[in-house]
């Protein structure tokens, strides 16, 4: 650890402290958060502050996150190849099924929605794009997960569950069963284990090495997608063997 620099790990922490946090935050929260003094708070918020990461509300004298983050957020985005890619082939597929549907990533031990197109149906479950998520909790994140090595799944699930509706997996137990099966069909089908009320199916997509790169995701309210699930998990499957061919899967 002793080629680490604390005060930009420390600067790294106190923006990460925003991803699951309120809008803004004051240098008591965050000097609480992080086990930092105040006054070591205020330093990184006025460094952090000066280069446009961090900005303070006048008003409540509360930070926020700054505009700078986002344009490197969009960078990161333009720059990523497979969100590019995947654009025309996720905006066929809303066209066919008329539901939500999501491009997902992992990072680390999380899961991410790096893109999405909307369900043009007035009511419509949406989602927000960007968050990070555990790789357990979703259609799209489980397809991620289970086709990692069980060390990895292991690791994943050791750091807890967290359950999010009266459906969703309590134990590693039941979600290690629930990859096994995933790996066994080639995609995920769930109801109500994020949102009571929602379905969504997912399937993976594989690069030339034959790793899984992401996951693609069709996402409704149940009422509507569980009556029209063969037609839907048809185009979908169609869909992610079309995109992984074009980067060079060969089963």
């Amino acid at each position: 650890m002793d080629h680490f620099l604390s005060s930009v790990r420390n600067s790294c922490r106190l923006l990460k402290i925003f991803l699951d946090a309120p809008k803004e935050l004051g240098v008591t929260e965050l000097s609480k958060r992080l086990q930092l003094s105040k006054g070591a708070v205020h330093k990184l918020l006025a460094t952090l502050e000066a280069e446009g990461f961090i900005r303070q509300n006048e008003k409540t004298r509360q930070y926020t996150l700054g505009y700078t983050l986002l344009e490197l957020g969009n960078k990161v985005l333009k720059n990523h190849d497979i969100v590019d890619f995947a654009a025309p082939y996720i905006n066929r597929l809303v066209s066919r099924t008329q539901e939500l549907v999501v491009l997902c990533l992992q990072d680390v031990t999380d899961a991410i929605y790096v893109t999405k197109v909307d369900s043009p149906h007035p009511i419509r479950f949406t989602v927000e794009t960007h968050r990070r998520f555990p790789l357990y909790s979703t259609s799209a994140s489980r397809v991620l997960l289970a086709y990692k090595p069980e060390s990895f799944q292991d690791e994943v699930l050791a750091e807890g569950i967290r359950t999010y509706t009266p459906y969703s997996y309590t134990s590693a137990d039941e979600i290690k069963r629930a990859l096994q099966e995933i790996r066994e069909r080639g995609y995920e089908f769930s109801s109500d284990r994020r949102n009571v009320g929602v379905t969504g199916m997912a399937a993976p997509l594989f690069d030339s090495t034959g790793e899984v790169a992401a996951s693609v995701s069709v996402i409704g309210p149940s009422d509507r997608v569980l009556p029209q699930k063969d037609a839907i998990l048809r185009e979908l499957l169609e869909t992610v063997r079309e995109m992984s061919a074009e980067l060079g899967y060969r089963p």
